[in-house]
């Protein structure tokens, strides 16, 4: 996480269960957050109002399911999944912000515009806002929002979403991912100006990371060790000379192999999904740091946090690393060229 001073007048707030993550808030205003753990991954989200309640800001709302599944009847649902047709992220956020308003204390809600990606990116003043975005986008990532206002309490606010798509067997995996943030009408350029620069400060923890990786693939071996041993005794009592203890067996072999077939779809999707969600994540934390990650084809060894504004990078295998702004090797005879990890979409194993 970053170690930079607070700004006067703010303070750093830990995810307080896991420190999972930080953001930056003003002084006297109230923070909640936390881990939401309704599916495959947790999922990080905080609430942030301004003293009085005046202001809010939500990021990912912990009530709403990991992940919604569009699907004929019948589909596979996994962990934390909810059958719903898929909505695109404007009629989601707009659905959103009717919520948002009525626990507000709104009894009115109005759309005044919406917001595609242009209009997101426009409210990132940081320089690589644009590359970023594009990167959650190669990603299967959809983005889109509205602005809304609720006449009768004076208020105006914002809600965006960024949803990422899976196509699953049959089926396709969507979850949305709501920021949404509201303030009083007469004050609102300053309120909107406040709530974004908290958004902006949002630091994930790395050794969290790290650590919530390490634990899934641990839990998705145990899983498998566990179908194998079952196969496996299966198998015996198969053999077995007795026929109605083969007959028996036979019956629960053929049940325990569509069971490991379900098992390897889950894991084939689940693997799919946490992927697709570790590259959006990595992608989204070198663009808040600013910093890219090199992969060298010689060595085969990615070295990550690069600074980002030097667009070409040079290695001789041995340690040393050069950065230039030209595309000319400045040693041919010792360097070669390291590539951006971002152009080969995360996997080095997709590399030309």
């Amino acid at each position: 996480m970053p170690t930079d001073e607070n700004p006067p007048g703010a303070r750093r707030f830990v995810e307080p269960s896991e420190g999972a993550f930080a953001i930056t808030v003003p002084d006297g205003w109230r923070v909640q957050a936390g881990l939401a753990r309704q599916g495959a991954e947790p999922r990080p989200w905080y609430l942030v109002q301004s003293p009085g309640g005046g202001a809010e800001l939500r990021a990912i709302d912990p009530r709403m399911p990991g992940s919604f599944l569009d699907a004929p009847f019948g589909a596979m649902l996994l962990p934390g999944m909810v059958p719903r047709p898929y909505l695109p992220p404007e009629a989601f956020a707009e659905e959103y912000a009717r919520h948002f308003a009525r626990e507000r204390g709104a009894a009115r809600c109005e759309v005044i515009a919406r917001r595609d990606v242009d209009a997101m990116v426009r409210d990132d003043p940081r320089p690589d806002a644009a590359a970023r975005v594009q990167a959650l986008m190669a990603v299967g990532g959809v983005l889109g929002g509205v602005e809304f206002v609720s006449p009768d309490r004076g208020r105006r606010g914002v809600v965006d979403v960024v949803t990422l798509r899976m196509p699953m067997m049959g089926a396709l995996s969507w979850t949305p991912m709501v920021t949404a943030y509201d303030g009083p009408a007469a004050e609102w350029p300053a309120v909107r100006d406040t709530l974004l620069r908290i958004v902006r400060s949002y630091a994930s923890n790395d050794a969290w990371q790290q650590r919530l990786r390490m634990n899934m693939q641990a839990q998705h071996e145990a899983t498998m060790a566990g179908l194998r041993t079952n196969a496996a005794v299966l198998q015996m009592q198969a053999q077995s000379g007795m026929e109605a203890i083969h007959a028996h067996a036979a019956r629960a072999h053929a049940s325990a192999q569509s069971a490991a077939e379900v098992s390897a779809m889950q894991s084939a999707g689940f693997a799919a999904r946490q992927a697709s969600v570790e590259e959006s994540h990595r992608r989204a934390v070198n663009g808040v740091r600013e910093v890219q990650d090199l992969y060298d084809p010689v060595t085969r060894e990615v070295l990550r946090g690069a600074p980002a504004e030097v667009p070409h990078w040079w290695s001789d295998g041995a340690g040393r690393v050069v950065g230039t702004d030209g595309t000319q090797n400045p040693d041919p005879a010792r360097l070669h060229r390291l590539e951006n990890l971002d152009d080969l979409g995360g996997d080095p194993s997709r590399r030309r």
